[in-house]
């Protein structure tokens, strides 16, 4: 089961609503953060598919992955450019394998579910419908 605290974290990560933010990380370190790795990667897995679908060209994901980069040179979390592009190619090609810590796939995924949502600018009703989904997804056996 997927806590609903974890949609609305990502939620207020993407609206850039810091203080709504820190209040659900509150809730969540005090209660525990079970069923976050399988929901982000759901999350992550709708928000590349979203960007970039099944055709997009290897190319494409290393521009993309240097501006998330850049976007986070100042305060963000560090993520290895080939990592983060092994990551995304492997959502649009799954016949693609990749290596690489857990802690490093979380930064990725976080990084690019925020940078991929904040720039669709989803409407309330949208984000809504996209969190609801990963949890759907989340939630397969």
């Amino acid at each position: 089961m997927i806590k609903p605290e974890l949609p609305e974290y990502i939620r207020t990560m993407v609206r850039g609503d810091y203080a709504a933010n820190d209040a659900v990380e509150a809730k969540l370190d005090a209660e525990g953060w079970d069923g976050l790795p399988r929901y982000l990667a759901a999350v992550f897995f709708l928000a590349v598919d979203r960007r970039f679908g099944d055709t997009a060209s290897r190319a494409e994901a290393i521009a993309f992955v240097g501006e998330l980069r850049a976007g986070l040179a100042n305060g963000g979390p560090e993520i290895s450019a080939e990592a983060a592009e092994q990551l995304i190619m492997s959502i649009i090609d799954p016949a693609l394998d990749y290596s690489m810590s857990q802690e490093m796939i979380g930064r990725i995924q976080a990084a690019t579910v925020q940078k991929i949502l904040t720039e669709e600018n989803l409407s309330d009703d949208e984000l809504d419908a996209l969190l609801a989904e990963a949890v759907n997804l989340a939630a397969r056996p």
